[in-house]
């Protein structure tokens, strides 16, 4: 018998109902999605783990989307480094290939090693002859430099072969290499430089010019042209951009880092000429970024000074310079100069860190050691610069609290100077051989038809610069990316690493013009020619090569000094990497496992609750349906 209904027991049937409609579903959600709940609520006092492993997940899953980024750029890094490699070890071989015996393949015919005075007139008095950098004059005495005539009869038969034989009396003893004939002289080398009047005189004959055959020629060309291949290849290697990013350019993403304006091995050979501009020998030089305006010199004075040397003055009194380091109690500290060790100490560490080797460096307000030298060295911790022999202490000097000591650098010796806005009469590079005590002067070589013998006084002006450009213009930032919650990977690779650097100037040392000087010493120039010079640039820059693959055998010193460091550094952040990312597969997994025990059901089971739920469902509405039809009235019919 059905009760009629009251409110109370509506409302208890119908909270029943909706029970089980609300069971139905939650299992109908696990049954489709394998879910417990599609809330967090759901999963009770499971939940606070589930959101915490689904956070650390989230970490996990970012470091991992990261690291795909930074696998990138490492294999693009290995790929570059494995280019490099390639285009290093052709050259190697080439170099191995001409050292010892094998570099006559290189060195020609040096007959132009011979003098013969055919001439027995009277045209040897007044002339020069410059042997190993001294010069003599034929004269009516033997005073001095001068070379005897006196004794000797214009127009006699033997004539010329006096003149040899007074020549011979005065330098054949200084000059042993030198072997006299008759009228003839002889000389392994070109020891005779073109300073000498006498080479032009009527009846006096000289030797060919040095002469290259066909084959020798094509060798020397083949290899200047894999050295070049071969800075081409470093450039483009050290160009390498990933998604935007230049991988070797230190953080600096807005150009490329690698600067090198040249196309072709006559386009560089015509700017250094190994003659009047040579490739710079020094880090400091190659690295070099200076530019000076009229704004620090004020006019310019330019003088050829002899062949193709030459000074430029500054109106401004220490134009050339840039203050570097004003020494006192805090940046030096107590300054020590030892003319024995040819070292500057301070006492304060890290006093020199700003200064490198090769540095052109200028001192002032010293009692004795004012003026310009060169920098070897500087100590690891930055307290002691050691300079170079050609430019040593003046004395011994110790200077309390610095004293005030003026430390400034200008153009380091080597560096080549762009001469911008001077016009066509003005040689458009200069190269820096050295700079006056005060820093106003600099000494250069350059083209001797554009250096004015008689000077030239160029305006202050905004149209003129004159700037030595580095071929990296990156920068220097270390950057570091973090792998994992606990460990990162430090990128400190740039293209201005030593490593890179020595390949630069080992292969422009190869690469530039006149690797086999063939001038005629004849002509008009000043210098001797060296015939030893290809062998000497050859196994010059064998050396630097080796240097900037491994040292040498050695252990690198300095930041990336070689190659097997650089690619050592690259694999290990490699090693480290594919390390992290298999262990953050792995938790990701442990993570992902862990929260669905905690999360998933057993859809099965799901599914037949959900039926179950389902009949129950039914039954309920039934039973309600027949409940809520019942009333008084039908009650007592």
């Amino acid at each position: 018998m059905v009760r009629i209904p009251t409110y109370a027991s509506y409302m208890s049937m119908m909270n029943q109902t909706l029970s089980t409609k609300a069971n139905l579903d939650l299992y109908a959600f696990q049954a489709t999605t394998g879910l417990k709940s599609p809330n967090y609520s759901g999963y009770g006092i499971s939940a606070f783990s589930i959101v915490n492993m689904e956070a650390s997940q989230k970490v996990v899953s970012n470091f991992m989307e990261n690291n795909k980024i930074l696998e990138t750029d490492l294999k693009a890094m290995n790929t570059a480094m494995k280019s490099i490699d390639t285009a290093v070890k052709d050259l190697k071989s080439m170099l191995t290939s001409f050292s010892g015996m094998d570099l006559d393949k290189l060195t020609p015919d040096y007959t132009g090693g011979e003098l013969t005075f055919t001439s027995n007139d009277d045209v040897y008095e007044g002339k020069t002859i410059t042997i190993n950098g001294t010069q003599y004059t034929f004269a009516d005495n033997g005073n001095g430099n001068n070379i005897d005539l006196s004794g000797l009869t214009p127009g006699s038969a033997t004539y010329g072969e006096d003149v040899m034989s007074a020549l011979q009396a005065k330098v054949g003893a200084a000059n042993p290499d030198i072997t006299f004939e008759g009228n003839k002289a002889t000389f392994p080398l070109y020891t005779i430089d073109g300073s000498s009047s006498v080479l032009n005189a009527e009846g006096v004959e000289t030797g060919e010019a040095h002469t290259m055959t066909t084959e020798q020629y094509e060798t020397m060309k083949s290899l200047q042209t894999t050295a070049f291949a071969a800075m081409r290849t470093l450039v483009d290697a050290l160009n390498t951009q990933t998604s935007g990013k230049y991988l070797f350019g230190g953080g600096n993403a807005a150009n490329a880092p690698i600067d090198f304006p040249f196309s072709s091995l006559d386009e560089f050979q015509a700017y250094y000429d190994g003659i009047n501009i040579k490739y710079p020998s020094n880090s400091s030089a190659n690295l070099s970024n200076r530019t000076v305006t009229a704004k620090e010199t004020g006019a310019l004075t330019i003088t050829g000074t002899g062949d193709n040397t030459g000074e430029i003055t500054a109106a401004n009194a220490g134009g050339f310079l840039k203050e570097a380091i004003t020494a006192n109690a805090s940046t030096t500290g107590d300054l020590s100069f030892d003319k024995d060790k040819n070292t500057i100490k301070a006492t304060e560490y890290g006093a020199f860190n700003t200064l490198k080797p090769g540095d052109t460096l200028v001192l002032g307000n010293t009692a004795g050691n004012n003026g310009a030298y060169i920098i070897k060295s500087v100590s690891e911790d930055g307290k002691t610069i050691t300079l170079e022999e050609s430019t040593p202490v003046k004395t011994d000097e110790t200077v309390v609290d610095g004293g005030g000591v003026k430390f400034s650098t200008s153009y380091p010796v080597g560096s080549v100077i762009n001469m911008d806005g001077f016009g066509n009469n003005i040689a458009p590079q200069v190269q820096v051989t050295g700079i006056s005590d005060d820093g106003t002067t600099l000494y250069v070589t350059g083209d001797p038809s554009r250096l004015p013998a008689g000077g030239v006084t160029v305006p202050a002006s905004s149209d003129w610069s004159m700037s030595s450009v580095s071929y990296y213009q990156g920068g220097n930032l270390t950057s570091e990316t973090r792998v994992s919650t606990n460990q990162s990977i430090v990128n400190d690779v740039t293209g201005n690493n030593p490593a890179f650097e020595k390949l630069f100037r080992a292969l422009g040392a190869i690469a530039q013009g006149n690797l086999v000087d063939t001038r005629n010493p004849a002509d008009d120039f000043e210098g001797t020619i060296d015939s030893n010079n290809p062998v000497e640039q050859i196994e010059l820059a064998m050396q630097q090569l080796l240097d900037a693959i491994d040292s040498n055998g050695c252990p690198s010193t300095g930041n990336n000094g070689d190659l097997a460091a650089v690619s050592a550094k690259i694999n290990a952040n490699t090693v480290v990497l594919n390390s992290v990312t298999t262990n953050l597969t792995q938790v990701s997994n442990d993570l992902t496992t862990s929260v669905d025990s905690l999360k998933n059901v057993d859809q099965t089971e799901a599914t037949i609750k959900a039926l179950m739920a389902l009949n129950n469902l039914n039954a309920s509405y039934s039973v309600l349906q027949n409940v809520m039809s019942t009333s008084l009235l039908n009650y007592l019919k």
